[in-house]
Order: structure tokens, then C-alpha cells, then sequence
């Protein structure tokens, strides 16, 4: 797969080792600590790239790391993400 910005990815999935869910809410919580680049600290924007290209390719996304969910749910979530992310635009 080819991401440019993996690191980001792999931050995001990394996220849900520790998520209760991979509902909206968990994506809303996820995008706000984004935005406050809390454990996210390379700001949305990167975020939202690695997670816009990430959606537009066939390869696994957790290639590199296995979270406790499938691949479809991941991408499902990662989608949600991505959603949140359009929601909080304009980024600071």
C-alpha cells in the first residue's frame, strides 16, 4: 500500500486497541482530540489524508497493525472518521 502518510494511519488504528466501540461516537471523540491534537499531533488535516487514501485503495488497512476488529469494520470506522473530520471543517 502505498500511503504517504501512514504514520497517521497507523495512529488512528492503533486508537482502537482501546476504543469501545466503532460507532459515530467513537469517531466524534477520535476527531476531537484531532483538533485538539491530543494524541493526534500531527492535526486533522494529516489525519483526513492518510484516512481519504487509505479508503480510495484496496489494500488492508491494517496491514501493519492488527487491531481487535476485521478489516471491514476498520474501514467502516475509518469512513466515519472521515465524516467527523468534514464535519469540523474549517480546521484551526
Amino acid at each position: 500500500m502505498t500511503i504517504d502518510h501512514r504514520a497517521e494511519l497507523n495512529s488512528v488504528i492503533y486508537g482502537l486497541f482501546r476504543a469501545p466501540a466503532l460507532d459515530r461516537d467513537t469517531a466524534a471523540s477520535m476527531v476531537e482530540a484531532m483538533l485538539a491534537r491530543e494524541y493526534f499531533v500531527d492535526g486533522p488535516e494529516a489525519y483526513s489524508r492518510a484516512i481519504t487514501q487509505a479508503l480510495g485503495q484496496p489494500d488492508p488497512v491494517t496491514a501493519d497493525i492488527e487491531p481487535p476488529y476485521g478489516e471491514t469494520e476498520v474501514r467502516a470506522f475509518l469512513q466515519l472518521v472521515n465524516e467527523e473530520l468534514d464535519k469540523a471543517k474549517p480546521w484551526a
